[in-house]
């Protein structure tokens, strides 16, 4: 009981971060061309001041979307593995796994629709970055929750051993 009221609430809290993450997203999204270039031009000159090397604000802003998506994958893994299916089994395993970076690619899109109607314009390559970001991120926590449930697992039967 404790446990599912906990679960409960970290998915309320997870779901609000999405949320949080998404409207910065899209927020920046809604930016004009001259409102955005102006934060990454802020943004390259503090990393360069600090990494005291050139960036080009191509890639500064490509990584951008990378990371952003990147973190919004995170989140989404997180959320998946307090999710069970209707015989209890995590949904971290099989089929359902697979079906996650499409939400990451349809935020993408969104995103990119949000910047045809800022005046930015759209690129598929962004919705490419955004999915790759996304996928990284949930893949890299999955891969993670696996080791760990791999190692509390080792660690249990070695020492039924012992």
């Amino acid at each position: 009981m404790k446990q599912t009221m906990h679960n409960t609430r970290v998915r309320w809290v997870l779901s609000i971060l999405i949320a949080l993450t998404l409207a910065f997203i899209w927020g920046n999204s809604m930016q004009s061309r001259a409102v955005s270039g102006g934060m990454s031009g802020s943004l390259k000159t503090w990393l360069e001041q600090l990494l005291h090397t050139e960036i080009s604000e191509f890639l500064l802003r490509k990584a951008a979307h990378f990371s952003e998506y990147g973190l919004l994958g995170v989140e989404f893994s997180f959320l998946l593995g307090l999710q069970h299916d209707k015989n209890g089994k995590n949904l971290q395993y099989g089929r359902n796994l697979l079906d996650f970076p499409l939400i990451g690619m349809l935020c993408a899109v969104t995103d990119e629709t949000i910047q045809i109607f800022s005046g930015r314009g759209s690129l598929v390559s962004d919705v490419w970055i955004d999915t790759a970001g996304f996928s990284t991120g949930f893949f890299l926590t999955v891969l993670l929750f696996l080791l760990i449930n791999h190692c509390k697992k080792s660690r249990v039967t070695g020492n039924r051993k012992g």
